[in-house]
């Protein structure tokens, strides 16, 4: 981890049910991120779709992949609640 954690490097995720995305998000450590999910998701398998890229870089690549679901798609998948896979906060 670099200096007050920058330079943490991440990894853009999805999590498919039936050949389809659930879920797409961006994690830096794909192993603990598959058991949290297991909890309390319904998925068949967690798919890296890229390397270890910079924080920065992760959440483009996951805006960008959570766009072509929604070109593709028309919605979201099932367990994004946001349209950027940001955490938004009302208060």
């Amino acid at each position: 981890m670099g200096f007050f954690g920058f330079g943490k490097k991440k990894v853009t995720y999805k999590l498919v049910k039936n050949g389809r995305a659930n879920y797409i998000g961006t994690t830096n450590s794909p192993y603990r991120r598959n058991a949290e999910h297991s909890k309390n998701k319904d998925y068949d398998y967690m798919e890296v779709t890229s390397g270890r890229v910079s924080g920065r870089e992760a959440g483009r690549r996951e805006k960008r992949n959570l766009k072509s679901y929604r070109r593709a798609t028309g919605r979201n998948p099932k367990y994004n609640k946001t349209f950027n896979g940001k955490f938004n906060r009302w208060f």
